[in-house]
């Protein structure tokens, strides 16, 4: 049996962000939150093109299982997940974990 829990409403912030290099935002349909902050270095995979499109005319995006991902190790200096793992079983996110560090470069940044 899962328990669930509610909280008050919660604000992130990123607009003091300042990306360095190219990002990786996983789940990134929707709202396009790092793609509205980020713009044109932004690649926003999620699994559901619907959400996809959704999101602003910005950078690339591709429907894409972060499980599974498609890209050349070492490809990314920043990987995002707002709000993605709480959608992802335990095997998930190992899977996604283990990918988002072979893609990511060397001194990369996995923003969670």
């Amino acid at each position: 049996m899962m328990n669930t829990y509610e909280t008050e409403k919660q604000f992130i912030d990123i607009s003091s962000v300042n990306f360095s290099g190219r990002i990786l935002d996983v789940g990134g349909g929707g709202e396009g939150v790092i793609s509205r902050k980020a713009g044109d270095i932004v690649v926003a995979i999620d699994r559901r093109e619907e959400e996809l499109i959704e999101t602003p005319d910005v950078g690339l995006k591709i429907i894409m299982d972060a499980c599974n991902l498609k890209f050349l190790s070492n490809s990314f200096e920043n990987i995002t997940a707002f709000y993605t793992l709480m959608y992802m079983n335990e095997q998930e996110v190992q899977l996604f974990l283990q990918e988002a560090y072979r893609v990511l470069k060397a001194g990369g940044l996995l923003w969670i």
